[in-house]
């Protein structure tokens, strides 16, 4: 039989859940704009793809560097710093004008929003016990398509 996981880490896990999981709207909503882009706004469907890819890249570019700040500030720090920039990103993206600055501004929600992506997992991985790790990274596993679903819904 194995030992209870503490009350507190599976706290964690859900306070990680939801985090991923709205950082997964970030990167997943713009796909679901591209046909307001092209219809609404004139944007060939190339560019709007480009557009929806934007965040994307952000993340990217940014999962080693969000991996070494975990590693040296803790899965905490990463995550309350990384969602504040995520919603000023976004906010950003909501309030520019122009491809230009709102590509940019898709790029930076994306690589603001990667800070989920490394801390989760090592939280499973440094906080709960082998034996519950499964469990742990199979709830972890849930955000992708929530988000997804929520970004679907939403637009």
């Amino acid at each position: 039989m194995h030992a209870p996981v503490p009350v507190r880490l599976w706290l964690m896990l859900g306070a990680m859940v939801l985090a991923q999981a709205s950082t997964t709207v970030v990167a997943a909503a713009p796909a679901f704009l591209i046909p307001y882009l092209h219809e609404r706004e004139g944007m060939s469907l190339a560019a709007a793809g480009l557009l929806a890819g934007a965040p994307s890249l952000g993340l990217v570019l940014s999962l080693v560097a969000w991996g070494a700040a975990t590693d040296r500030f803790g899965e905490r720090r990463v995550i309350l710093t990384g969602l504040a920039l995520t919603a000023a990103a976004v906010a950003a993206s909501v309030l520019v004008h122009g491809f230009a600055a709102l590509a940019i501004a898709l790029v930076a929600s994306g690589a603001a929003s990667a800070c989920t992506n490394s801390a989760s997992g090592r939280l499973i991985t440094g906080w709960f016990p082998p034996e519950r790790r499964g469990l742990a990274m199979g709830i972890r596993q849930t955000c992708q398509p929530l988000g997804t679903a929520v970004a679907a819904l939403g637009v």
